[in-house]
C-alpha cells in the first residue's frame, strides 16, 4: 500500500514538473521568422504561457505553413515545452512551425487626408477567407523619407473589409519600386545603431561638433504597447520608426507612450495618432545645420507628437515632445507653440512624475489643445478634429 502511495505521488509530481510551453513574443530569436497568428490565446506581458496538454491553434492566415504548404493553420498539443501536431502526430519545436511568408504587411493604400505627394500606407493582415484587417494606417513623405503621421484605433484591428488592389500603372510599378528601395535603407538606417551613430559623426566630423555623449536611435511613432500582443510586431516595420536622441527616446517620449498605452488598456475605444513635424538641427560651425543621414533624406524631426482622441466623450489632447536634448533656454519659448497644459493632465502619470515633462535632456514636453495644435501642425488634418469642441471642453484630462 506503501508502495502504491509513493508511485502516485511520484506520478502528481511528474505532472506537476512538465515543462510549459511559453512562447515570447517580445524576442524575435525565440520565433520562427515568420511568425504564425496564435488564434485561440491571448499574450500577457508579451508572452503566451501553455500547461502541458493545452490545445493552441496557429494560422498563417491567407499563407501558407512552411512545414506544410498545403496548409494554412494548425491545431496543436503542448507536450513537454514543444508542440504535438494535430494531423500527423509529430512534435515539433515552435520553431519549427513558421509560414512561408510574413502574415503582417506594409503595403501602400490610400489613407484618408493623405493626398500627393504624400503616400499612404496600411499595416494589414489577410485571414484565411482574403477578408483584409487593417492594424494601422500611416501618411508617409517618400521625398523626404519620414513618416509625417500615424493612426491606430485602441488595442483591436479595424473590421474586415473587402480589399483589392489596382492593376498597377506605369507610374505605380515606379512608386512600388522606390518604395520598396526607401524601405530598405530605413530598414538598414534605424536597425543598426552603432552604424546609425558612425553615420552621425561622419557626417559632422569636420565641424567640430560636441555630441555630449549624445547617441540617435530608431524610434517607433506607435509603440509596440499600442497594439493587442499578437500584432505589436507591425510596430517593427521601417516605416514607423524615426530618428530620436536617445536621451529622448528613452525618457519622454517613452514616458509619454507608456502613459498613452495605459489609457488604451483602460479604453480601447481611443484613438490615437502620432506624427513629426519640422527639422532637427545641429549647431555646427556657428550655425544650424539640418540633421538628414542620407543624402538630403530621413530627416531628424525637431518634434514627435501624440494626438489621443476620445470620439465618445469628444475630446482629445496633443502631446509634443522636443526632440532636441541640446536646445538652450533661449530658445524654449520659440519652440513651445502653445499654452501647455500637462499639469492639468492627470493621466500622464509617468511624463509628470518629478515633472519630467520640463527636462530638455528628456526631451521637452507640452500638451496642447488640439485645435491649436493642428493649427501649428499642419501634418495634423484639422478635419480629423472638426468634432471635438474648442478650449477646455474639448480637452482630454480624464
Amino acid at each position: 500500500m506503501l508502495l502504491l502511495l509513493l508511485l502516485v505521488c511520484s506520478f502528481d509530481v511528474a505532472l506537476l514538473v512538465q515543462p510549459e510551453c511559453v512562447i515570447e513574443l517580445g524576442c524575435p530569436e525565440c520565433l520562427p521568422e515568420h511568425m504564425p497568428l496564435v488564434t485561440s490565446h491571448r499574450a500577457v506581458d508579451g508572452e503566451m504561457r501553455l500547461r502541458s496538454g493545452d490545445e493552441i491553434r496557429f494560422s498563417c492566415g491567407a499563407g501558407r505553413l512552411l512545414l506544410d504548404p498545403l496548409r494554412a493553420a494548425v491545431v496543436a498539443v503542448c507536450e513537454d515545452g514543444r508542440f504535438r501536431l494535430g494531423h500527423d502526430a509529430s512534435l515539433r519545436h515552435l520553431l519549427e512551425l513558421g509560414c512561408q511568408e510574413e502574415i503582417f504587411e506594409d503595403v501602400l493604400h490610400t489613407v484618408e487626408h493623405c493626398a500627393a505627394p504624400l503616400q499612404g500606407r496600411a499595416y494589414q493582415l489577410a485571414d484565411a477567407t482574403q477578408a483584409v484587417r487593417h492594424l494601422a494606417t500611416l501618411c508617409y513623405d517618400e521625398d523626404r523619407g519620414v513618416a509625417t503621421m500615424a493612426h491606430v484605433r485602441g488595442a483591436s484591428p479595424l473590421p474586415p473589409h473587402d480589399h483589392a488592389r489596382s492593376p498597377l500603372s506605369l507610374l505605380g510599378n515606379f512608386n512600388e519600386m522606390f518604395d520598396a528601395r526607401t524601405r530598405r535603407r530605413a530598414e538598414t538606417l534605424y536597425s543598426d545603431e552603432a552604424s546609425l551613430n558612425r553615420r552621425l559623426r561622419e557626417i559632422f566630423k569636420h565641424d567640430g561638433v560636441d555630441f555630449a555623449g549624445q547617441t540617435l536611435a530608431g524610434a517607433k511613432l506607435l509603440a509596440e504597447s499600442y497594439f493587442e500582443d499578437r500584432y505589436a510586431r507591425v510596430s517593427r516595420f521601417a516605416s514607423n520608426a524615426v530618428a530620436a536622441w536617445t536621451s529622448v527616446k528613452e525618457g519622454n517620449l517613452r514616458h509619454l507612450q507608456n502613459d498613452v498605452a495605459r489609457l488604451l488598456a483602460h479604453d480601447p475605444a481611443l484613438e490615437v495618432y502620432a506624427g513629426t513635424h519640422g527639422q532637427g538641427v545641429v549647431r555646427a560651425s556657428g550655425a544650424r545645420t539640418p540633421l538628414r543621414l542620407i543624402g538630403g533624406r530621413f530627416p531628424v524631426p525637431r518634434f514627435v507628437w501624440t494626438v489621443v482622441v476620445d470620439r465618445r466623450r469628444r475630446r482629445a489632447l496633443a502631446v509634443v515632445v522636443l526632440n532636441d536634448p541640446f536646445v538652450a533656454v533661449s530658445e524654449v519659448r520659440e519652440a513651445v507653440f502653445c499654452e501647455s497644459a500637462c499639469g492639468r493632465v492627470p493621466w500622464l502619470l509617468a511624463l509628470r512624475r518629478d515633472r519630467r515633462y520640463e527636462t530638455p535632456l528628456y526631451g521637452l514636453a507640452f500638451c496642447c489643445h488640439v485645435h491649436a495644435f493642428s493649427d501649428a501642425v499642419p501634418e495634423m488634418p484639422r478635419a480629423l478634429l472638426e468634432d471635438i469642441p474648442a478650449g477646455d471642453a474639448g480637452l482630454l484630462a480624464e
